[in-house]
């Protein structure tokens, strides 16, 4: 029976375990959401343990989770950013306390990693506010210290200071807040507005309880979405540098027998195997790929390797991974020894 697992309606956070690295691969050693958690909310055994009792719905785990483990589906972000656009100074809050002056709210904002707030950064081109007023008399007030390392770390990556366009605001009196008035006719014209932009897919329109677990499917999580859809709109000095600091190039060398686990194991999609003329090659995307390394990890020849920075001149495609390399065999692999080891490598098979 499984313990505070999956899918339930009433549930901010929401656990997809076929995304988790050590429900792929037993012998991966990822911790990442158990160390990063601040109320130690997080065990991992054979399923990814949200303890209820003891958990703060900080969000934290669904900013540090590489694959997206931890999904909130409560969360629109495209649309929220589309409606904060539209005001010249405006504020986002949490809405944990409900008196908290804000244009947009959501959940409490440990979920805003550094993906978000370049594109907060990206599509925002004015200053906005991030009420934290009331933060130190909260059980979530460390979210605080947490978004501003964050910020630095962005600044610090790609030379923006970002503190001056994403402004923590943690004294009333230091906030900058128009309440924006809506008569008859604009509300429904904003109505109009919404319902067209959900019909172009401007909405993440996530549904909760509708997740199948499945370990074969591909999804690349929101946050790298985010990012990959704010390079359009970045400087190109600031996208040189989020492509160095955010994206990855994966290599491959001599020593690949060409059996292509590392694409079934990818929990994202950014390794494929396709044919060409010939040959059959390994190709990689670099918008796809969160760096987890669990390709790196569950390749049995130690032969493909992650390198943060892509340096090519487009990340949104298929490139190959080395040379052209001989093609494959599929007769002779129905009877090669590594189908069963590649099996039995991993918790699950594909």
């Amino acid at each position: 029976m499984m313990k505070d697992t999956f899918y339930r309606t009433d549930d901010i956070i929401q656990i997809d375990h076929s995304r988790c690295l050590r429900m792929r691969f037993n012998k991966s050693s990822c911790n990442t959401c158990v160390k990063r958690c601040p109320v130690n909310a997080i065990t991992i055994d054979d399923y990814v343990n949200l303890h209820k009792a003891i958990c703060s719905e900080c969000t934290v785990c669904a900013s540090v989770c590489p694959t997206g483990v931890f999904q909130i589906p409560t969360i629109h972000f495209n649309s929220i950013i589309g409606r904060l656009r539209k005001i010249q100074a405006p504020v986002l809050s949490c809405t944990v306390r409900p008196g908290l002056a804000a244009h947009e709210k959501t959940v409490c904002l440990g979920f805003l990693s550094e993906e978000h707030l370049i594109a907060l950064l990206s599509f925002l081109g004015e200053r906005v506010q991030m009420n934290l007023t009331e933060c130190n008399d909260c059980g979530n007030g460390f979210i605080v210290a947490f978004l501003r390392e964050r910020l630095r770390s962005v600044a610090e990556k790609t030379s923006v200071n970002a503190s001056e366009n994403i402004k923590l605001v943690e004294e009333k009196a230091d906030l900058d807040y128009q309440e924006i008035s809506c008569d008859r006719r604009g509300f429904f014209r904003e109505l109009k507005n919404l319902t067209a932009r959900e019909a172009m897919g401007f909405f993440d329109n996530t549904k909760g309880g509708q997740h199948t677990l499945s370990y074969s499917d591909k999804a690349v999580p929101l946050r790298r979405e985010l990012l990959n859809s704010s390079l359009s709109a970045l400087s190109e000095d600031m996208r040189k540098r989020v492509l160095e600091h955010y994206y990855f190039d994966a290599t491959v060398d001599e020593t690949c027998n060409y059996c292509f686990a590392c694409v079934g194991m990818c929990p994202t999609g950014a390794l494929k195997s396709a044919e060409e003329g010939p040959d059959t090659m390994l190709f990689f995307n670099s918008s796809l790929c969160t760096g987890c390394g669990l390709c790196e990890s569950f390749c049995m020849k130690d032969a493909i390797h992650l390198k943060k920075g892509f340096s090519g001149v487009l990340p949104f495609r298929f490139n190959s991974t080395q040379g052209v390399s001989p093609r494959v065999d599929s007769e002779a692999c129905k009877g090669c020894h590594q189908r069963g080891t590649v099996i039995q490598a991993g918790i699950r098979s594909f």
